[in-house]
C-alpha cells in the first residue's frame, strides 16, 4: 500500500504543475472554452437502452458504472482481458486461458457476460470482446432482476457493440507496440437513405502479436457490419452480424514450478512450437425491433444467435519423477461447439396517477445455451527441464492432426447446456416531482442446467422455477445528489446425491441488500459513487458425514458464503482539461456456513480484499502545448486469492499487485496519436494458484512494455 500512496502523490504533483503550466501559457483568461469537451467522454450519464431502464444513472438504485469507449482509446485497451476491469471498483480479471475469454471477478465471486442487453455466459467464453467493436461497457453491480435472475449476485457486465449513429463519421486506427504488435482497425459509419431510413456502419479489425513468452504468436480478425432500417417514424430495426476469427499457439501460457511463484524467467513457455495451434471461429446475429406504440411507450424486441468453433489443443503438466526440475506434459484435444439462442421481448412506458408517474417494464425472456466439447487425452508431450527448456519434440511422436475431431463417443466428451424462461414485471413510482422514486419488481424464472459426461454417467438436469422480488429506493437530496438503497434475488438450479440416495434438488440462491450515494459535481462535469452492500449465496452444496450414511459420501445443500464491501468510484473532469478514473473496493468474501469447521473463514476463490485504481489523463487546451496530452496511472490489489477452490490442500493466497502507466499523447482535429507505456516498474505481474501435489502455477502479465496508437477521422 505504500507504493501506492508514493505514486499517487507523485502522479498528483505532475498533473497539478501540467495545469498551472497551461494556465500560465493561456493569453487570455476571458477566452471561452467550450466546457466538457473532455470530460462527456469519460462520464455517462445514461445507461444504454440494451439495459431496459428509462432512467438516469444517478437516479438508479444500484451501482451501475458505464465504461466509455473514449476510455479504452486512451488507454490503449486491445479487448477485456487487458485493462477495462480498472475503470470499475472491485472488479478483477482471473487468469486462466485468458487470450480467448475473460473470467472478471466483483464481488467475490465470477460474474456474467452479457452482450447488448442479453447473456451470452458459456464455458470458455465468450471470446474476448475486442475494443474494435465495443461502443461502452456496463458493470451492473448486485442482482439486477430487470435483466435476469438466474446466476450468481455479483452481477455482469454489458458490452455494447457499435452500431449506426445516423451521420458520417469513419476513421482509422493503426496500433504498433512491443512484441511485434500490428493491428489495424477501420469504423465506417454513414447514411444510405437520408432522414434516418436506412444508415449502416462496418468495423474491421486485423492483427497480429507475439508475446513475452518465447513461442507464442496470436492473429486476429474482425468483420462487424451493421444497419439499422427505420421503414416508419415509428419502426426502427437494427441487425448487427459479428465474425471474428482467432488463431493462437496456445490457450494459456501457464508455467509451473515447486521453487515458488515467479521463480522463473518471465519469457519462459512450456508450450513447444510443434504442438498443434487452436484456432476459434466465432460468429454472432442480433436483431432488434422497436416499435413506438403511443406516447413514450415502446415495445422492443430482440433475438441473438451465437456460434462459437473451438479447433485445437491444449497441454498441462506435472512434476511426477524423483527430479524436481522435470516437468511432464500430456496433449489433450480441444474441439468445442458453442451455440446460443437468446430471445426478449418486453414493453416499458410510463403513465400517470394524479401526480405520480409510474414507468413501467414488462416483458419475457428466453434463453437456450448449448456447449460441447472433447477434452481427451490424445498423448505424451514430451519432459522438460524448467530451467533448461529444449524446443522442438519431433513430430512424428505427436498427435497427427485427424486425432483433433470432435468425438462425441469419447469418455470425456462433455455436454452442458442452460435453458430458461422468464416473465418480468417492474414499476418505477416517481413522486414529490420525482424526488422519491421506488421500484418494485418482481421475476419469475424457470430454468434447467446440466453437464456432465454422457458416455461416462448419464446426465441428469438440474430445474428449479423462483419467483425472485426486487425493491428499490432511490431518494434526489438534491438534484445531482441521490441516496439509495436495493434488495434484489437471484438463484441456479443444481442437483446432488443426498443421504441415503435421495435427490437435492434445492437450488442455489443469492440476495443482495445494497446501499449507496450519487453526486455530481461541477454542474455534472465528474460523478462519485459510494456504495456498501451485503451478498448472501446460500444453500452451496457441501460434504456431509459419511458416516451418516454407512460410508457412502452424500451432499447436504447448507453451506453459505457471505461477502460484504464498500466502493467507491469517481470519473469525469475535475478540472478543465483534467479526466480521472479514481476507484476503491474493499470486498470480504468468506465461506461462513460449512460441515466442515476448517473451511468456515476462508476467504472466497478469486477474490482480492483491496483494488485500488488510478488513470489520470491530462490534455492542454491553450497555449504553445495545445492538443497535447499526459496520462498516467496504476492498479493495486491487495490480499489475493487464486480461483483454486476452498477445497484446496495448501493456502491459496497471492502476494500484492501492482502495475503503473505512463503515456503522451497529442489530438488535432482530425488526428491522434498515442503512446503509453505498461508496467513502467517492469515488476513480475503475475496470478496463479498453488496445486495439491504441492507445486505452483502461475501465468504472468507482461513486462514493460509499449504501446504507440495513431488513428484519423476522415
Amino acid at each position: 500500500m505504500k507504493n501506492v500512496l508514493i505514486c499517487a502523490s507523485m502522479l498528483g504533483s505532475i498533473l497539478s504543475y501540467a495545469q498551472q503550466k497551461d494556465t500560465i501559457k493561456s493569453n487570455d483568461i476571458e477566452e471561452v472554452v467550450v466546457s466538457g469537451r473532455y470530460y462527456q467522454k469519460y462520464k455517462l450519464n445514461e445507461v444504454s437502452g440494451s439495459l431496459r431502464l428509462q432512467t438516469p444513472i444517478i437516479e438508479l438504485p444500484q451501482n451501475v458504472q458505464s465504461i466509455s469507449g473514449q476510455v479504452l482509446n486512451d488507454q490503449i485497451t486491445l479487448n477485456m482481458s487487458e485493462g477495462i476491469v480498472r475503470n470499475v471498483s472491485g472488479a478483477r480479471k482471473v487468469e486462466h486461458w485468458d487470450n480467448v475469454y475473460s473470467n472478471v471477478f466483483m464481488r467475490g465471486a465470477s460474474i456474467a457476460t452479457y452482450m447488448n442487453g442479453m447473456n451470452v455466459s458459456s464455458t470458455w467464453g465468450p471470446i474476448n470482446p475486442d475494443a474494435s467493436i465495443i461502443d461502452r461497457i456496463e458493470f451492473v453491480k448486485g442482482p439486477a432482476g430487470f435483466m435476469g435472475s438466474m446466476g450468481d449476485p455479483a452481477g455482469f457486465y454489458n458490452v455494447v457493440t457499435k452500431k449506426p449513429t445516423g451521420k458520417f463519421a469513419n476513421s482509422v486506427r493503426f496500433t504498433t507496440g512491443s512484441y511485434n504488435l500490428f493491428r489495424g482497425e477501420a469504423d465506417l459509419d454513414g447514411v444510405i437513405i437520408k432522414n434516418g431510413v436506412l444508415d449502416y456502419r462496418l468495423n474491421l479489425m486485423g492483427s497480429s502479436n507475439k508475446s513475452w513468452s518465447e513461442n507464442d504468436k496470436t492473429s486476429k480478425i474482425i468483420i462487424a457490419p451493421s444497419i439499422t432500417f427505420r421503414p416508419t417514424k415509428t419502426t426502427t430495426f437494427t441487425a448487427q452480424y459479428n465474425y471474428q476469427y482467432l488463431k493462437f499457439s496456445q490457450p494459456g501460457a501457464y508455467l509451473m514450478s515447486n521453487d515458488g511463484y515467479a521463480s522463473l524467467n518471465v519469457h519462459t513457455n512450456f508450450n513447444d512450437p510443434n504442438f498443434k495451434k487452436t484456432e476459434v471461429k466465432d460468429k454472432s446475429l442480433f436483431l432488434t425491433l422497436d416499435q413506438k406504440l403511443f406516447k413514450d411507450w415502446v415495445w422492443s424486441t430482440q433475438y441473438a444467435y451465437m456460434d462459437m468453433n473451438y479447433d485445437g489443443g491444449s497441454w498441462w503438466g506435472g512434476f511426477y519423477g524423483s527430479d524436481p526440475k522435470i516437468l511432464s506434459r500430456s496433449l489433450s484435444n480441444w474441439q468445442a461447439l458453442g451455440k446460443n439462442n437468446i430471445f426478449q421481448t418486453y414493453v416499458r412506458g410510463s403513465l400517470q396517477t394524479g401526480n405520480i408517474t409510474h414507468k413501467i417494464i414488462a416483458g419475457f425472456d428466453y434463453g437456450n445455451r448449448k456447449y460441447q466439447a472433447d477434452f481427451s487425452y490424445l498423448g505424451d508431450g514430451g519432459s522438460i527441464d524448467i530451467y533448461n527448456i529444449v524446443y522442438g519434440v519431433n513430430p512424428n511422436t505427436l498427435p497427427n492432426e485427424s486425432a483433433y475431431y470432435l468425438n462425441r463417443n469419447a469418455d470425456y466428451y462433455n455436454d452442458q447446456g442452460v435453458k430458461y424462461t422468464s416473465y418480468y414485471a417492474q414499476d418505477q413510482i416517481e413522486m414529490f416531482n420525482n424526488k422519491l422514486r421506488i421500484t418494485l419488481a418482481g421475476r419469475y424464472t424457470s430454468g434447467t442446467t446440466f453437464s456432465g459426461y454422457p458416455n461416462l454417467d448419464p446426465i441428469k438436469a438440474d430445474q428449479a422455477g423462483e419467483f425472485t422480488p426486487r425493491v428499490g429506493v432511490s431518494y434526489s437530496i438534491m438534484k445531482d445528489f441521490s441516496a439509495y438503497g436495493v434488495y434484489d434475488k437471484t438463484f441456479v438450479p443444481q442437483s446432488a446425491i443426498g443421504i441415503g440416495g435421495s435427490s437435492i434438488t434445492d437450488p442455489f440462491k443469492g440476495q443482495n441488500i445494497e446501499f449507496g450515494v450519487k453526486k455530481d459535481w461541477f454542474g455534472g462535469k465528474w460523478n462519485s459513487t459510494f456504495a456498501v452492500y451485503e451478498i448472501r449465496r446460500k444453500n452451496i452444496l457441501v460434504a456431509g458425514n459419511a458416516n451418516d450414511n454407512n460410508g457412502n459420501a452424500f451432499m447436504i445443500a447448507t453451506g453459505e458464503q457471505r461477502a460484504r464491501g464498500f466502493e467507491a468510484d469517481i470519473k469525469g473532469e475535475i478540472t478543465k482539461g483534467l479526466n480521472v478514473v479514481i476507484n476503491y473496493a474493499y470486498t470480504d468474501a468468506k465461506t461462513i456456513k460449512d460441515t466442515d469447521a476448517s473451511k468456515i473463514g476462508l476467504q472466497s476463490p478469486g477474490n482480492a480484499k483491496n483494488v485500488q485504481n488510478t488513470w489520470l489523463s491530462y490534455r492542454f487546451e491553450n497555449g504553445n502545448l495545445k492538443g497535447f496530452g499526459i496520462s498516467a496511472g496504476y492498479q493495486y490489489q491487495g490480499g489475493r486469492q487464486s480461483w483454486f477452490g476452498t477445497t484446496a490442500k495448501y493456502d491459496q493466497s497471492l502476494e500484492d499487485y501492482f502495475d503503473t502507466n505512463f503515456g503522451i499523447s497529442y489530438t488535432a482535429k482530425k488526428f491522434d496519436i498515442n503512446l503509453l507505456l505498461n508496467n513502467v516498474l517492469n515488476r513480475k505481474l503475475y496470478s496463479g494458484y498453488r496445486s495439491d501435489d504441492g507445486s505452483y502455477a502461475w501465468i504472468y502479465n507482461a513486462p514493460r512494455n509499449w504501446r504507440l496508437s495513431i488513428g484519423y477521422k476522415f
